[in-house]
């Protein structure tokens, strides 16, 4: 009878050792398979699992898929590709921008953000050109989400001749932060008052981080460019002061005359005595 009781152990332990759970390269690969058949649900869903796999050898199926004729399709390779993060995808991406489907495109430049390489940016760059407003702003986040890799071609994007390209420009600047520092002080010369404006918010958001470079930029061989930081410097607030009372030593009239109002609406009590000490000298 124990004989009996261990042969049908045996035999199950035999039957869960084969009845286990299928390895990776097996879900693989019958995923990748799903990408071929009629049913585009299908093949939507086949895509979103291979990037939840986040396996750089499912990449190549996954780009193949962004030429599928079903728009849902192409999104969800799209982001699967994204969730990745794989370089290799770049190449393919930057083709899918051209992409007949607003939504893809805009997946295509979330995508690149998330991947991260600047040999995207002058692609999502012209992209900031799109007639659909939605997919201007994601190229935007794109942008940003490349980061610092990203801020000389937008400095140079700063000087187009399309404002929205100017305004996404600096939207995307916006989100790299400290790091784009010196490009968003450019922008503060733009000819748009908003995108002078939204410049300005966006280095008082930076703060403390922006102060060094904003004390360089009032050397500025432009006027404005120097009055411009001034005025910033003062939105930044108490952390400014004593910069703002080193600009009280430049040569420039217009940056001491300015600094002392600055000064005076932060009004701090170390920054009320300087303006009092510096007027009392006129």
């Amino acid at each position: 009878m124990n004989e009996s009781i261990s042969w049908i152990l045996l035999f199950y332990i035999l039957i869960s050792m084969g009845c286990g759970e299928p390895t990776q390269e097996h879900k693989i690969e019958k995923l990748i398979k799903k990408l071929g058949v009629k049913d585009p649900s299908v093949r939507r869903i086949s895509a979103s699992e291979l990037g939840s796999i986040g396996s750089t050898d499912v990449v190549p199926a996954l780009i193949q898929a962004l030429q599928d004729q079903d728009a849902k399709v192409r999104d969800s390779a799209t982001e699967a590709l994204g969730s990745i993060g794989s370089v290799d995808a770049v190449p393919a991406l930057i083709q899918a921008l051209q992409d007949q489907d607003a939504k893809v495109r805009r997946r295509v430049a979330l995508a690149l953000g998330e991947i991260g390489s600047v040999d995207a940016v002058p692609a999502l760059i012209q992209a900031l050109q799109d007639q659909d407003v939605s997919v201007r702003v994601s190229m935007v986040e794109g942008l940003g989400g490349i980061g610092k890799g990203a801020v000389p071609a937008l400095i140079q994007a700063l000087r187009d001749n399309n404002e929205y390209i100017r305004g996404g420009a600096v939207e995307a600047l916006k989100r790299i932060g400290k790091g784009a520092v010196s490009a968003l002080i450019l922008a503060l010369q733009d000819k748009n008052t908003d995108i002078r404006v939204r410049a300005a918010e966006t280095l008082k958001r930076i703060g403390r981080g922006a102060v060094p470079t904003l004390i360089q930029a009032l050397q500025d061989k432009d006027t404005n460019v120097r009055v411009s930081v001034v005025f910033v410097l003062g939105e930044i607030g108490k952390d400014a002061v004593p910069d703002l009372i080193q600009a009280l030593q430049n040569e420039d009239w217009n940056i001491r005359y300015f600094a002392i109002e600055v000064l005076e609406r932060i009004g701090t009590p170390d920054a009320l005595k300087v303006v009092e000490e510096y007027q009392s000298r006129q």
